[in-house]
């Protein structure tokens, strides 16, 4: 049995019961919990689906975490409830009564047959946050569409929303660029409506309803391009900026450099740097929208000039002239960057099954909160016992009848499992 992780910050005394499952769901509660909530996940008998889909990280004898246990459920507390069961679910009404916030990725059709939904937890609690995400939103907010009742990973979200097209090339097919920008960008969307619902309660006292939906996150992503097609009928060049040239990486003799010209002052200034002087006045490249449109050309002079330098000559030269430029990092050399070190982007996890590990910290600075050493992820069913004692004054026998006829579950021993 564990203890309720020591918090601090903002949010410090803001409870959460969180029924929450794969990345999105645990990525809102994750910010909640750097912001200093307490946060109460509930799981089913086998757990949320994140803590056995590899990879994993094995400790020395063998036990394992998978990485988004590690990345995501740091600082949470952890109880099994079967919710399939009556008693199950009048435990977790009883649990809505002491939060602040109910929040679940679950799917909206199974929220509304196991009738966990606003009205019904606003009778137990008339205070309560209700936060929802979701693949295209739940309909007692607004319409949920002709998609409403299609499944929604990240990458369904990106390719509806355009976002997909924007990333890649042209020919190319659609790209996928390897992160989780649908799953991520909702879920702190998701964050900032419960924080503006819980500013909007503690004026009016009242239950509010936040609701976001990963496909709106994601046309909202992608309002650029968007509007520049419903303001001016242009579908702007794919992979390219709509409204900058030159803009992206390009090659230098010993790696990559991203070069950001933004702006007639900043593209006076790079042709000043680079001694191309003679294109300010070239009418191709004259304005921002005569660039953008001969991208591909300006692309071949900058690229030339840029191939025969190193990435640090071609920054020192351009930061001269006060114009964006920067490295393009690897994922290892983004982590051995003295900027990560300085900002505290990466801070140790002492997990007790696989012992210190590096994972990304908070970016969300605040005087006072100090977030560089996180309480390592819940067993699964490691705070059952506490919490229901805690909160609904259950004692050890009660909670061990329960445990009995399944209802709830409590932590497990450990499972040793020896990687192959």
């Amino acid at each position: 049995m564990t203890t309720s992780p020591q918090v601090s910050g903002p949010l410090a005394g803001v409870r959460v019961l969180a029924l929450e499952n794969y990345l999105a769901g645990n990525h809102v509660t994750f910010m909640l919990g750097m912001l200093g909530a307490e946060v109460i996940k509930v799981e089913h008998g086998a757990g949320d689906t994140m803590r056995n889909v590899g990879p994993f990280v094995f400790g020395e004898d063998g036990e394992k975490r998978s990485a988004g246990e590690l990345r995501l459920m740091m600082s949470k507390r952890s109880i099994v409830l079967d919710l399939d069961l009556p008693e199950g679910r009048e435990l977790l009404l009883q649990l809505v009564g002491k939060v602040d916030v109910f929040f679940t990725n679950q799917k909206p059709a199974s929220m509304r047959a196991r009738n966990i939904d606003f009205e019904t937890l606003k009778k137990h609690n008339p205070r309560i946050i209700y936060s929802t995400l979701s693949g295209f939103g739940h309909d007692d907010v607004a319409p949920s569409g002709p998609f409403g009742d299609w499944v929604a990973f990240d990458v369904i979200a990106q390719g509806l929303s355009g976002v997909m097209f924007r990333a890649s090339g042209e020919g190319d097919k659609p790209g996928y660029n390897g992160l989780p920008i649908g799953d991520e960008n909702t879920a702190m969307l998701t964050v900032m409506g419960t924080l503006a619902a819980l500013f909007r309660r503690e004026r009016s006292g009242e239950a509010q309803r936040v609701d976001v939906a990963m496909h709106d996150a994601m046309v909202f992503a992608n309002e650029q391009a968007i509007n520049a097609y419903s303001l001016f009928g242009i579908d702007h060049k794919r992979g390219r900026s709509a409204t900058s040239a030159p803009y992206g990486a390009f090659r230098t003799a010993d790696g990559w450099v991203n070069i950001g010209v933004g702006g007639d002052p900043v593209w006076r200034r790079f042709c000043k740097a680079t001694g191309l002087e003679h294109l300010v006045d070239d009418a191709r490249f004259r304005g921002s929208a005569d660039r953008v449109k001969n991208c591909i050309e300006l692309d071949v002079i900058v690229g030339a000039w840029t191939a025969t330098r190193t990435w640090e000559e071609v920054v020192r030269v351009l930061h001269g002239e006060t114009v964006p430029a920067a490295p393009v990092f690897t994922t290892p050399q983004a982590m051995a960057s003295p900027q990560v070190a300085a900002r505290d982007m990466l801070v140790t996890v002492n997990d007790p099954a696989v012992g210190p590990r590096k994972v990304v910290g908070n970016p969300i600075k605040i005087a006072g909160l100090d977030n560089t050493q996180p309480a390592p992820p819940p067993r699964l069913g490691a705070d059952t016992e506490a919490v229901l004692g805690e909160l609904l004054g259950l004692n050890a026998a009660a909670i061990a009848a329960l445990a009995a006829r399944k209802v709830v579950a409590l932590e497990a021993p450990p499972a040793v499992r020896k990687p192959k």
